[in-house]
């Protein structure tokens, strides 16, 4: 049970990363969805038969009690937090580049840090309810696709100056550190803090930490390590106890928790679903046997 993932076309592919959908089949199941710190936005539409799905409580309140909206615009996640399901549920969205949300919205990053706003606020048209009802997820991904290509035309200019950098830490995540930076780039820390914050929503060494925690989650899917300090090691932190705080302020578990349910659990773009105890036990038996994932993408003939 895995999402299945859609790569933009054309003109989006400056503003998206990649379109996904997901289908949760159990019934009479209360499931966890952990959402970590990911530096990512998107739009996430969740429902089941045409009804929410998740909410902030085990049985999943409507977003008038609590809950979460059908189809939301949700910003970059700097701390952990959870929703449920409590039974059968349909996840389709987008993320967004980097710069992708205050490019294509038009909206102020840091706004939407660690909160979401409903779809409609972005949309004249019903785009929610189209979106559910749309036949299938390949329609549902070239409705959202249709949505967002209309606003390529007024979309904000790209920071040069950001996109600069985010290559720089992409390409050098595992030492990469923000007076690097300063010294590559010929800049000033307080000037490149506050472009990088006004194009993508967190300070440099901010999303620098996530992309990091996010390397570690990685490389504990893939079981590329023999302890966990090796993680650390090769992540260059600090020390051990700098790898155990960082992870506990960006997934809420130490690494060792969070070892065994990434090796059981079902990885979303936008949250982990959590599995019984007995199943982390088993998954984290046979860690060492398990290969790195492959992502596979299929075409939905969006244009």
């Amino acid at each position: 049970m895995k999402p299945r993932f859609y790569r933009p076309h054309g003109a989006l592919t400056r503003f998206v990363e990649y379109f996904w959908t997901f289908e949760w089949g159990e019934r009479d199941t209360v499931r966890t969805l952990s959402m970590f710190a990911t530096g990512v936005s998107g739009i996430l539409l969740q429902h089941y038969d045409g009804r929410p799905a998740l909410g902030s409580t085990v049985s999943a309140r409507p977003v008038s009690r609590g809950g979460c909206p059908t189809a939301f615009v949700y910003g970059k996640r700097t701390r952990p937090t959870q929703t449920f399901s409590n039974g059968p549920f349909r996840l389709m969205g987008v993320v967004f580049r980097p710069q992708g949300l205050r490019m294509l919205l038009n909206t102020d990053p840091v706004v939407l840090n660690d909160r979401s706003a409903g779809l409609g606020e972005f949309s004249r048209e019903p785009l929610g309810d189209q979106l559910l009802n749309a036949k299938d997820d390949q329609e549902q991904v070239a409705r959202l696709s249709t949505f967002l290509r209309a606003r390529v035309e007024g979309a904000r200019a790209e920071d040069l100056l950001v996109t600069q950098t985010l290559e720089l830490i992409r390409r050098d995540i595992w030492s990469i550190r923000v007076p690097q930076l300063l010294k590559r780039l010929h800049v000033s820390e307080r000037h490149l803090e506050r472009r990088f914050v006004r194009a993508i929503g967190v300070s440099p060494h901010q999303y620098i930490r996530i992309l990091r925690f996010r390397e570690a989650l990685h490389l504990m899917k893939a079981g590329r390590f023999d302890r966990l300090s090796d993680v650390a090691y090769d992540l260059h932190y600090v020390d051990q106890s700098h790898f155990i705080k960082d992870t506990r302020a960006l997934s809420g578990y130490t690494p060792k928790q969070l070892v065994t349910m990434v090796d059981a659990g079902v990885d979303l773009p936008c949250a982990l679903i959590e599995t019984p105890r007995e199943s982390c036990i088993a998954a984290t038996a046979r860690r060492h046997e398990l290969a790195a994932p492959k992502s596979s993408f299929h075409e939905p003939g969006v244009s």
